[in-house]
């Protein structure tokens, strides 16, 4: 009995060997870019047969060249090429955001300048409005010129101070 499992136990570890031998094997087969290969010899020869070169890539050199065919080194090589044209295209924007921000202040600049004009008209629109209706005298003629003339003042006096702002402010370039 002890015989029959010694037996079957050399038998067990003979095949054992034996498939560790041809799967080592067959991962050697085929691979030409395994360490334990050593150098790579590339022969290159025209179809006429006149002219060959033979090159010889050293194992580290063959690692290298391993890396840079493989699929990972493909995706990230990708990732990289995209991520730097993406920040190209982002980084040449920046100009011209810089210029849309200044003329947008100066838009801005011009906006308050003008809302200051005409808070400042009103305030003496109002204040004429208020004489007149004050004085309750019967409307004359002088009375019934000066009513009229002040909305076509307010108008001059915001015209004027547009004039004036857009005078003050540096031209935009075409």
């Amino acid at each position: 009995m002890s015989e029959h499992v010694t037996s079957e136990s050399t038998r067990h570890a003979e095949h054992q060997r034996g498939q560790r031998t041809r799967e080592s094997g067959a991962q050697q087969h085929g691979n030409i870019f395994s360490r334990a290969s050593g150098s790579m010899l590339i022969h290159v020869q025209r179809e006429n047969g006149l002219a060959h070169r033979t090159l010889v890539l050293r194992p580290w050199q063959v690692q290298a060249l391993r890396v840079l065919t493989s699929k990972t080194f493909r995706a990230v090589l990708m990732v990289g090429v995209l991520s730097w044209g993406y920040f190209a295209v982002q980084s040449a924007r920046v100009p011209l955001l810089t210029q849309r921000i200044a003329h947008l202040e100066q838009d801005a600049q011009r906006l308050d300048t003008l809302q200051r004009t005409l808070v400042e008209l009103q305030d003496r629109y109002g204040q004429v409005q208020r004489l007149l209706t004050a004085s309750k005298v019967p409307a004359t003629a002088a009375a019934m010129a000066a009513a009229v003339a002040a909305p076509a003042a307010v108008k001059a006096a915001v015209k004027a101070a547009a004039t004036r702002d857009a005078q003050k402010l540096p031209k935009k370039n075409p």
